[in-house]
């Protein structure tokens, strides 16, 4: 045990440190998902989820996942599928965060880099925050390549503009939950609810069936002890959902759901980038079956 930790340590030093510039994406997924999950994954004869989204990830290069990965192609895609009640307002979208773009804004809104994931600065309100410390942020998310960071594909060559966004806020006047449905054919067949992610308290995360029923696993995150009340419009959640998901074989739509309202959040080729497992180890192949990949 103390030998394989060893070796463990070293190949992930050798990995992070020299190893990821000169790997293909083949050789950088087989060998980051043995550092994370401690097993060499079989990307050619899949079983498990992640291993199923390894293979979409380096198989299935098709035009359609590069479009809805750009967060602004994608609302003319959404545009067209269901319409554009659901897009949040845009604000406008740069390719330099100028003092006079930052001027124009108002006191309460969302920058997101469009190149990426994770790239996101909720301003909730613009006083609080100057010009220099925005520039700064900005340009290091344009400096970020972030295909090379992860090495997702569908970011390769994407334009490096920054978004604004209308900030959404619920009755209480927090950020709404993030509701992510993962897609099968077209199909919702797993709900994720994500708690307090931009919250003072831990994130939670909770995983139910179609019909809300709460799944006994886990995603990276805790689950609460109870099931959270089913959303009023849920059932129309779902409908979008599936609107979205008609052309892929797998994706995950990202929604935001209000007491009123449901927001398009974004379209996830790879969540967790395919090296975040379901636990119990059960579910990841519970799941997995779920992804036909014929």
């Amino acid at each position: 045990m103390i030998m394989r930790n060893m070796i463990h340590v070293i190949v992930s030093k050798l990995f992070w440190g020299v190893l990821i510039h000169i790997v293909n994406d083949k050789w950088y997924a087989k060998i980051r998902y043995w550092l994370v999950l401690k097993k060499w994954g079989d990307f050619e004869n899949p079983t498990l989820f992640t291993e199923k989204i390894q293979h979409i990830k380096l198989y299935e290069r098709t035009p359609i996942r590069k479009l809805v990965a750009d967060r602004i192609k994608v609302r003319e895609y959404v545009s067209e599928k269901v319409g554009s009640e659901p897009l949040i307002p845009l604000l406008g979208s740069y390719k330099t965060m100028t003092k006079e773009a930052w001027d124009s804004l108002p006191q309460q809104f969302v920058l997101k880099a469009n190149h990426g994931c994770g790239m996101v600065k909720i301003i909730r309100s613009k006083s609080d925050h100057s010009y220099k410390e925005i520039f700064e942020l900005t340009e290091t998310w344009k400096n970020t390549d972030y295909y090379k960071a992860g090495r997702e594909w569908v970011y390769k060559g994407l334009s490096r503009e920054i978004i604004a966004e209308q900030l959404l806020t619920d009755s209480q006047g927090q950020v709404p939950k993030d509701w992510k449905f993962f897609c099968f054919d077209g199909k919702v067949k797993v709900i994720q609810e994500d708690i307090d992610r931009f919250g003072t308290q831990p994130q939670r995360r909770n995983l139910y069936d179609r019909n809300f029923k709460k799944i006994e696993a886990e995603l990276l995150y805790p689950a609460t002890h109870q099931p959270s009340k089913k959303p009023a419009l849920l059932d129309e959640a779902i409908r979008v959902s599936e609107a979205l998901s008609q052309e892929f074989n797998f994706i995950r739509v990202d929604l935001y759901i209000t007491d009123d309202q449901i927001y398009f959040g974004e379209l996830t080729n790879y969540p967790g980038n395919g090296f975040i497992p379901f636990q119990p180890r059960f579910w990841e192949y519970e799941i997995g079956a779920m992804l036909d990949l014929n």
